[in-house]
């Protein structure tokens, strides 16, 4: 009898309490946008409090049992929340049961390599230099894609992330793999392979593509003129590619550089270079399995961001000639 003299007055407060949130809404006090971290690890009886404190909730004891008389103490996920204006203590429950966190941009540029990837999570204080460095080795973190390079150079998606604030680099650099895979496609991939491409193959060129220029619209023409010269088995004569091959360059691409071999001077080796030199975005991807039709063999900067094209030698040299050291006329 007592028992059941208990569970009537246990429900008729809740039912109260119930009441009384529902009449009221308990609504946010403070009326700034708050942050508050819920620590993993962290009490619910710990959390409530700091948001009592803050002044997000009026009562921490209500909000715990709530919580609880939902079953759902259980289901509550870690991490830093931001809580708005107006506020209910129901939509503050429902947040945190649904993990739905601050969430803070990350950008990664197209066009960037791993070094300057890791410049930027660098500055983040996300990582040690050495702990990256050892990080973007791990080839076999391409192993979906069926290939297993000695770096992850060229497959890091560049794009913009919402990262969570306890979000690691080694889960970020999952993100990025991720997104390749979802951006470069098993279609995408099979049309590359109709392209006498392989996925390596075609990352690389396409790395090369997003260095050479900075003009949307170029791109499947920078495609053309790399895709004739391997056809004809010309050299691709890449300053990019000699740049990424050059340790601690300094800017300035001198004819020495020009003539140095290494694995990636595509002046003194004929194909492409052993590897991606740079993240491509998607449109550079694209400009490989979709170059602009012509017998284009050279290119030169205009000084604008954009390039002249020429068919001949003698047309590039006139065009090297205006453009580049501004004498004579316009090829």
């Amino acid at each position: 009898m007592k028992k059941i003299s208990f569970i009537l007055i246990f429900f008729l407060i809740s039912l109260g309490i119930g009441l009384i949130w529902i009449a009221q809404e308990t609504r946010y006090q403070n009326q700034n946008l708050m942050v508050v971290d819920f620590e993993k690890g962290q009490s619910l009886r710990a959390f409530a409090k700091i948001l009592q404190e803050k002044k997000i909730i009026s009562n921490a004891t209500l909000f715990e049992i709530l919580i609880r008389l939902q079953k759902k103490d259980r289901l509550l996920h870690s991490g830093e929340y931001e809580f708005s204006k107006g506020i209910i203590m129901g939509e503050i429950i429902n947040m945190v049961v649904e993990g739905r966190v601050r969430l803070y941009p990350f950008t990664i540029p197209e066009g960037y390599n791993l070094k300057e990837i890791g410049q930027i999570i660098l500055k983040e204080n996300l990582l040690g230099k050495e702990e990256w460095e050892q990080l973007v080795k791990d080839g076999t973190k391409l192993k979906n894609l069926e290939i297993n390079p000695p770096t992850l150079e060229g497959f890091l998606f560049p794009d913009t992330y919402f990262l969570e604030k306890k979000t690691t680099t080694a889960e970020l650099v999952n993100k990025m793999i991720a997104l390749f895979d979802t951006k470069v496609n098993l279609s995408l991939r099979k049309e590359a392979k109709q392209k006498k491409l392989n996925l390596f193959e075609w990352v690389t060129l396409a790395s090369m593509i997003e260095k050479e220029t900075g003009s949307p619209s170029e791109r499947p023409l920078i495609a053309s003129v790399f895709l004739n010269r391997l056809k004809l088995g010309m050299p691709l004569q890449s300053d990019p590619t000699v740049i990424y091959g050059i340790p601690n360059f300094n800017g300035n691409l001198t004819k020495v550089h020009l003539q140095t071999d290494t694995p990636y001077n595509t002046y003194t080796r004929l194909g492409l270079p052993v590897g991606p030199i740079s993240s491509p975005g998607i449109a550079s991807l694209m400009a490989v399995l979709n170059p602009t039709p012509s017998d284009y063999l050279y290119f030169v900067g205009k000084g604008d961001g954009t390039h002249y094209f020429s068919h001949t030698l003698e047309e590039h040299n006139k065009a090297v000639q205006y453009y580049q050291v501004k004498k004579g006329n316009p090829p």
